[in-house]
This record gives C-alpha cells, structure tokens and sequence, in this order.
C-alpha cells in the first residue's frame, strides 16, 4: 500500500513540477466554464437575454363571448403575450406580408391564427353533457329531476347539461357522434329505491373518443362529490359511486374536430430556437386560455416558411463538419515542436530543403488530412439524417473545396504562429485546447449562435472560424450560391485573417526552428 501511495505522489508531482502543464490543467477548465457561463448568460452583461421578433397573425373574425371569457380574445392575449421579455410582437395583415418579413430577417418566426379561433375556442370552453333520467324507480324523498336543476345551476360556469328520459336517452347514445356532447351522464335503474333503502347507488358516466384522462377523472369527480353532497343535505345515507365498469369510451363514438394555430418558421432558424419559441408560445397560450381545470386543446402545427423543415442534424452538421478538422491542430503542433525537439530541422537546414519547403509540405499534408476528416464525418453524419440543403451540387461540392482548403489554410497558420509558444510536443498536445475550445464554442460550431447574449455574438463575429462555419452554413443549410455576396464575403474574410495569420506564423516558426 505504502509503495502504491508513493506512485501516486510520483505522477502527481510530475504535472506540477512543470509549469506549463500545470497552467494547461487549470486553465483549460477554467476557459472552458467561464465560456459556458458567457454564452449561458451566467455573467449579466445586460444584454445576455435574447430577444425574438415574432410576427403575428389574427386571421379570426369571430368573436368570443368576452363577458363571460375575456381570455379568449385575440387581442387580449397578444397584449399579455407582448409583455414577456424577450418577446417582441410584430403585427402583420397576413401570412404573405409576414413571410416576406422573415425573409428580410425581420422576424424569426410568425404565428397564425385561423378564421373561427376564437369560435372554437368558445365552444370548447363548456363540457357538453346529456343527462339521461335512466331510473324507473319512485321515491316520495327524492327527485332526479330536482338534483338535475341542482347540477346545471351550481356548474353552468363549467358544463352545459340537456336532460333526456329514458326513452330519449337510448336514441341519443345509439347516435351519439350526430351530437356535440362530449359525455354522457346516466341514472342507473333503481337509483332512487336504493336511497330510500339506503343502499350504495351507483350512476355511469361514458365519454367520447379523445377525452384526456385528466379531463375525464375531474368530470367524474365533480359528478360525485355534487352527487353525495346534494343527496345527503336532503338526508340520505347511501354513497353514490361511478364504479370502473359504469366509467367507458363510447364503441365508435369519433373525437372533436380540433383548429390549430401555426407558427412558422425560416428553414435556416435553429432546432433549438425554433424548440425555445415554440415552447414559450404553447405554455404563455395554454396558461392564459385555460384558467380552469378543464382545459381546452389547443393543437398547434409548425411549419417551415419556405423550403423543407430541417432536422437538428442537418442544421448543426456545418459546424460539426469543421470540428473534426479543427483538432487537426493539435497533431500539426505536436509534429512541428517533436521535429524541433528531435533536431530535424537542424538536420534539414544542411541540406538543399528551403524553408518554403517545409512550411508547404506541412500545408499539404494538412489539406489531405483535413479532408480526409471531412469525408468521415459528412459520411456518418448522413447515417444519422443529415440531408444538404444545396444551391447545386456543383456550387455544393466547389463551395466545400473551397471552403476547406481556407480553413486547413487558416489551421496551418495557427500551428506555425503557435509552436514557438508551447515550444515542446508534451505542451503543445495538452495546451492547443485552450486554442480550440474557445474557437469551437464561441464560433457556433457545438451551439447555435442564436443562444448567446449580445455580447458574445458580436465576439462570434470576428473569429475566424465563425467565418467558415457561415460559408458552410450559406452552402449546405441556406441553399445559397458559392457566388452570392455573404458566402463572398466570409470566405474573403476567413483567407485574410489566415493569410495575416500565416505571415506572422512564418516568422515566429523561421526563429522557432533555428
């Protein structure tokens, strides 16, 4: 055990005896949550709550009963829905106008609201129920009828009953989908005569088709607890029960229609926004709608404003695309200082090998791993979902190349200007992650840029492998041309900063090797 114990306290020493090492295994976790606290908002910048511009549309020109239902207005709930920081409302004429707003990027989604909404949502704000007088028994203490005018008066402001004798009760459940009811309320025989007797009664309760289980367990339970209490007031003893076999779906009995609002979105809106947004919007909806316990369904659809709606594969694989290449990186650093370290630059510097060669070869044998990387991962990204969405397959796959080489351009460059700092191979291996967490992060490459606060976006902005991760999207998300303006434009950017890059990189290696 004592041998053991010295073993560890060996090659715990031997991280801390070395500085740099020691420094790399502080602060690669240390960078690594400070950057997550950042982008998470966990530091207030005053601007780390992101904003949504969300068009909206109201198609409806019904009207609820605002009286009794002031929730269910329109323009009530787009005041209180514009009030929630972090959203803010646009109003449009039509889904015409407020496409063309998404395209200009106005907006980030828009939500729509069908002719007859507000209708609907009246409508289902009441539970339907046929009250069917199924006893033939008589009692002289109590009546169905007066408990009949007990419920409809003490629940109008949830149920709407239709009383029905025996007779018409029968008619009613063998055509029961030629009806808006939503359940059916049933007096079993010799109800009464077991009050009298003071026996247990029992009634039955049977609903449609699509009738939630929570929906239903309040209905019977209300159903009961009036029941009993109505009944013993006037002195009864038995209790009143809706046993499981009394409690079924009605056999073919067919579910509600449901009207849906939509809310729509550009194809190039993240998985994850279009979750944040469309999860925001159900709930805000669902808790000012549904302010008693029988709530109203309120289906929505989504629904891409142009193009096909893209999966979280296919929109995150540019940035997952150019992952894989980055930790290139670290195996050029750890060759470049193991060269130095094993005197083989020395070696070549008595040879005819010129400085341009060296640097060159590195740059090639870059490139090919670099695709070679790239291949894997669009290979097992298209496994798993991943569906381009091109311009052309010519613009696609020259776009690609193009953007590539860039990045295995600005990689090298990287490799050349940071070796003279990590000077050895057991360094740089550790140490380059310091490099590339931070550029993977914060560029958009593991998490959609339009999760961070202001601030680091703008930060995103400028980073050079922001550059390639847009260029790619722009090729293989928005289905752009390799000849459009922004795809131009980040791929300008990203060759000058490498190109900035390499020239100092050039120099500090040239010292570096001597």
């Amino acid at each position: 055990m004592s041998r053991l114990i010295v073993l560890i306290k060996k090659n715990l020493m031997r991280f801390i005896r070395n500085p740099k090492t020691l420094g790399f295994l502080i602060l690669i976790p240390v960078i690594y949550y400070l950057l997550l606290g950042l982008i998470f908002g966990g530091i207030d910048f005053s601007d780390t709550t992101t904003t949504y511009n969300i068009g909206w549309i109201d198609d409806d020109t019904t009207n609820a009963n605002y009286g009794i239902h002031p929730q269910f207005n329109l323009s009530y709930i787009y005041e209180v829905t514009d009030e929630i920081n972090g959203i803010n409302l646009v109003n449009y004429s039509s889904l015409e106008e407020a496409k063309q707003a998404a395209l200009e990027g106005t907006i980030t989604a828009y939500l729509y609201f069908p002719e007859g909404y507000e209708s609907y949502l009246e409508n289902r704000s009441f539970v339907n129920i046929a009250f069917w007088n199924n006893d033939t028994s008589t009692s002289a203490n109590f009546s169905i009828l007066d408990f009949y005018i007990s419920l409809v008066s003490t629940t109008s402001h949830l149920f709407k009953f239709t009383y029905y004798n025996k007779t018409e009760g029968n008619n009613i459940l063998s055509d029961f989908n030629n009806y808006n009811y939503d359940g059916m309320l049933i007096i079993n025989q010799n109800f009464l005569k077991g009050l009298d007797g003071s026996w247990d009664v029992n009634m039955s309760y049977l609903f449609r088709n699509g009738t939630s289980l929570s929906k239903n367990y309040y209905i019977i339970g209300t159903f009961l607890s009036l029941a009993n209490n109505y009944f013993h007031i006037l002195n009864a003893t038995s209790n009143i029960t809706i046993p499981l076999k009394y409690n079924y779906m009605i056999p073919n009995s067919t579910p509600f229609s449901t009207l849906s609002f939509e809310i729509y979105f550009l194809q190039t809106v993240s998985p994850a926004v279009q979750a944040t947004i469309e999860n925001i919007f159900v709930q805000v909806l669902s808790s000012i709608i549904n302010n008693n316990p029988l709530e109203i369904e309120l289906p929505h659809g989504k629904k891409s404003t142009v193009g096909q709606v893209v999966n979280n594969i296919t929109f995150s694989a540019p940035g997952y695309l150019l992952y894989g290449p980055m930790t290139i990186l670290s195996f050029a650093l750890v060759i470049l200082t193991g060269e130095k370290k094993d005197g083989i630059y020395k070696r070549l510097a008595s040879t005819e090998v010129t400085n341009w060669e060296i640097i060159i070869s590195n740059i090639a044998s870059n490139i090919i791993l670099i695709f070679m990387q790239f291949g894997i991962g669009a290979l097992i990204l298209g496994l798993f979902g991943w569906s381009p969405i091109m311009y052309s397959l010519l613009d696609g796959i020259l776009g690609i190349i193009l953007t590539m080489f860039l990045f295995s351009f600005l990689l090298l460059a990287l490799a050349l200007a940071l070796a003279p700092v990590f000077k050895d191979p057991d360094s740089a291996g550790g140490g380059v992650w310091i490099i590339i967490i931070p550029l993977a992060m914060v560029s958009g490459i593991f998490v959609p840029i339009e999760l961070f606060g202001e601030t680091m976006k703008a930060i995103a902005a400028w980073l050079p492998t922001r550059f390639a991760v847009v260029a790619l999207q722009n090729l293989l998300l928005n289905g752009l041309p390799l000849s459009h303006p922004d795809t131009l434009l980040n791929l300008g950017l990203l060759t000058l900063y490498s190109t900035i890059i390499l020239v100092i990189g050039i120099k500090a290696f040239n010292k570096f090797k001597k």
